[in-house]
């Protein structure tokens, strides 16, 4: 039973009395009665307000909670994709990660098959150095041999034009005593001349 309800009995049993009573008991029922009506009804009022309110409040709080359920529901598709952007950049890190260790290891490699290559370019040049230092000393050594034997032929063809003079200017004297059998001092000349000859040639053969 509502407040009003019970407010409107209290009136008619206080009028009820009233006419039991005296005139004055009836008129300060009747006000008590009326008082008790409008205190009923101010209360009525006041919790129709506070239905109101409440009512009106509980719907914000509902449009909060579906405002926030979406924002939840909203962030929640962010994070996921994010996450997933994440993700792909930690896949993408790893892949660089890699390809950066390849390529040095690649830098690695061809570093040391370069300096291998110096290397050996390098042996490769000494060697080279050594065997045209070599050939130099023998080119040095087979041109000083030809200049002396140059030089020696010069000698021999002199020493053979000479004894072609000497043999071509003897004279009939110098041949008449080669065959002289008892001196024999103009043979012994020659032939100490011929043996000289034969020195100088030998000196003067090419090795």
């Amino acid at each position: 039973m509502s407040r009003i309800a019970i407010a409107l009995l209290a009136v008619a049993s206080l009028t009820a009395q009233a006419q039991d009573a005296k005139p004055s008991k009836e008129r300060e029922a009747l006000r008590r009665a009326q008082a008790a009506l409008r205190a009923a009804q101010e209360q009525h009022s006041s919790l129709q307000a506070d239905k109101a309110k409440a009512e009106a409040e509980g719907a914000r709080a509902r449009q909060d909670a579906a405002a926030a359920r979406a924002l939840i529901a909203g962030n929640a598709v962010k994070l996921k994709a994010r996450d997933t952007e994440l993700d792909a950049l930690r896949a993408q890190l790893q892949a660089a990660k890699e390809s950066l260790q390849q390529s040095q290891a690649q830098a690695g490699e061809r570093e040391q098959a370069l300096q291998q290559q110096l290397l050996a370019s390098r042996q490769d040049s000494q060697a080279r150095q050594q065997a045209n230092q070599t050939l130099v000393q023998l080119l040095e050594r087979s041109t000083q041999a030809l200049a002396d034997a140059e030089a020696k032929n010069r000698q021999l063809h002199a020493l053979g034009q000479a004894l072609v003079q000497r043999y071509a200017g003897r004279s009939t004297l110098d041949t008449a005593l080669l065959d002289d059998p008892i001196l024999g001092l103009t043979a012994v000349r020659f032939e100490d001349q011929a043996e000289k000859l034969r020195a100088e040639l030998a000196a003067q053969r090419v090795k």
